[in-house]
């Protein structure tokens, strides 16, 4: 009751411009890109919004360069992730990536310095690091959804790969028998 209490209030705090707008770059456009379509009043926000404990965000790794680079398709990603987790404070996020080759660091840790950097919180992000693939992205993390009650997830990835991991996503919870709704974020 509290939460759904907080949920309201901050979306008519938002609503009434109490609330400062997002930075923007020089440019004109947001700093953290509006792409995953974090404005409170977007499908994607009402989707978060209405149910803040069981919706999480995923945000799909990327291969890291040989020395630790980040790819310019992972900082995308983690753009989009970090808008919609500043807007979203009371939806917990899943960072999903495994092996980096070499280095003794898994894509989720990466991405939880990246998404540090970007002001989202460490207790908002739950790493899943033991996948190598897009299927084992969606197979551990349906697991985890699962064991955490949740009821769905926006998925964070570029549009390119978007159909896969969303038909990945959605073939890994029929087969735990998870009834999740997965809807995508574009980066």
């Amino acid at each position: 009751m509290r939460i759904r209490i907080l949920v309201v209030l901050a979306a008519l705090v938002t609503a009434l411009g109490l609330v400062a707008a997002p930075a923007r770059a020089d440019n004109g456009s947001l700093d953290l890109g509006s792409a995953g379509s974090s404005d409170l009043l977007s499908p994607n926000s009402l989707f978060l919004w209405q149910s803040p404990g069981q919706r999480y965000i995923v945000v799909l790794g990327a291969k890291m360069g040989t020395f630790g680079q980040t790819p310019a398709i992972l900082e995308q990603r983690m753009n989009v992730a970090a808008s919609l987790a500043l807007s979203h404070p009371f939806n917990r996020m899943v960072v999903s990536g495994g092996n980096t080759w070499w280095l003794p660091v898994s894509e989720a840790q990466f991405m939880n310095l990246g998404l540090l950097r970007r002001g989202v919180p460490m207790w908002q992000m739950v790493n899943e690091g033991r996948s190598l693939s897009t299927v084992q992205n969606a197979s551990y993390t349906v697991g985890m959804l699962k064991a955490m009650g949740a009821s769905g997830a926006l998925i964070v990835t570029n549009g390119f790969h978007m159909p896969r991991a969303l038909k990945d996503f959605r073939d890994a919870a029929r087969k735990q028998g998870a009834r999740l709704e997965f809807r995508p974020a574009y980066a």
